[in-house]
């Protein structure tokens, strides 16, 4: 399980656009926040596109992410709709309490199935505190079973849209959020480097390319500037190992477990009778893969770095384990070569 996202409402669409927003017509895109590979649209009418954008943060010390695709659409230069899409594990917890995170003085809240999935939804008016004004938002919030969590928020922009609980109505005409929801549903995403997007832009002046101090093996990993955001986390107290969870692209939900074992090697680290015969794809030079292994949600695939009398364990631990991203260490050779260094 990932770290904790933290959901930080005090900037406004417009604000989150800021960042040289990427206008298209329509087709498929990758929102590089959260990784989700969608199909946008087409509007008949000849102004119509779609700005994408969004922002990340890092606080806490580089404990809590909090990041958001951001879709607006526009006639020209002039917002009609809004959405923001994020996709974790909310602090706040359920996604009944994830909703009324919504801080607006005429919050309603509301239970419904839509586009087969089944939603806890907040809404009110939302205050921009610019040129915007003030207009309808409904926050929207769904769940599987791995408590992973789908957050969107849905501005309702034209002068005319239902105000309160009425604005439900808006959502059957919606052409964007059934199309975001099947994604989710369907874990259709893409390749994605989230920090590498001219439409993304960094809050906050905590960067992802920086040293972690992992508690467990003692180790300082300078991450790389790989394109992803990484937050480090130890295990429980009894544990042996340290976990770098990749907070984006969200999914495929990725997470990095790491141990050390000193004096011994990497067949002792692990015997043999250890799992199954390893299947990853792609494993850097100076690493040897070792074993699949089974755990709670599907597998672990692990692959081993000697150095010295030191033996350096990584686990690939991503949700749904059966795909081939799953299995492919190759996004993650900058990072493997961090953790290596890091040994020296």
């Amino acid at each position: 399980m990932r770290h904790l996202v933290a959901v930080a409402l005090v900037l406004s669409a417009a604000t989150a656009s800021r960042a040289d927003p990427l206008r298209v017509r329509s087709g498929r895109v990758i929102l590089p926040i959260t990784g989700l590979a969608i199909d946008l649209p087409k509007d008949p009418r000849k102004t119509a596109t779609w700005s994408l954008s969004g922002s990340w943060s890092l606080s806490d010390g580089g404990a809590s992410f909090d990041g958001r695709d951001v879709i607006d659409q526009k006639l020209g230069d002039d917002i009609v709709n809004g959405y923001w899409v994020h996709i974790g594990y909310f602090n706040a917890g359920a996604c009944d309490a994830v909703v009324n995170e919504l801080a607006v003085p005429d919050r309603w809240t509301a239970q419904k199935e839509l586009w087969g999935a089944q939603f806890a939804i907040a809404g009110g008016t939302w205050d921009f505190e610019n040129e915007l004004g003030k207009h309808p938002v409904m926050a929207m919030c769904t769940s599987t079973s791995n408590g992973a969590s789908l957050l969107l928020y849905r501005f309702l922009m034209d002068p005319k849209a239902p105000a309160g609980a009425a604005g439900l109505s808006a959502l059957a005409k919606d052409t964007l959020l059934p199309r975001v929801v099947k994604a989710w549903k369907h874990g259709d995403t893409g390749a994605v480097f989230p920090t590498r997007h001219d439409e993304i832009r960094q809050r906050g002046d905590l960067s992802a390319v920086r040293t972690v101090k992992l508690a467990t093996s003692k180790l300082e990993v300078a991450l790389p500037d790989d394109g992803f955001i990484w937050l480090a986390r130890s295990g429980k107290p009894d544990d042996a190992s340290d976990f770098l969870d990749r907070m984006a692209p969200s999914v495929p939900d990725v997470s990095v477990e790491i141990a050390r074992a000193d004096d011994t090697d990497c067949d002792e680290a692990m015997p043999a009778d250890l799992g199954s015969a390893d299947d990853s794809l792609n494993v850097p030079s100076g690493w040897r893969g070792l074993r699949t292994i089974p755990v709670d949600n599907g597998v672990e695939r692990v692959v081993c770095h000697q150095q010295g009398d030191t033996a350096i364990l990584v686990g690939l631990l991503a949700t749904p384990s059966s795909t081939t991203a799953a299995r492919d260490f190759g996004p993650f050779a900058p990072l493997l070569a961090a953790i290596a260094a890091a040994v020296q």
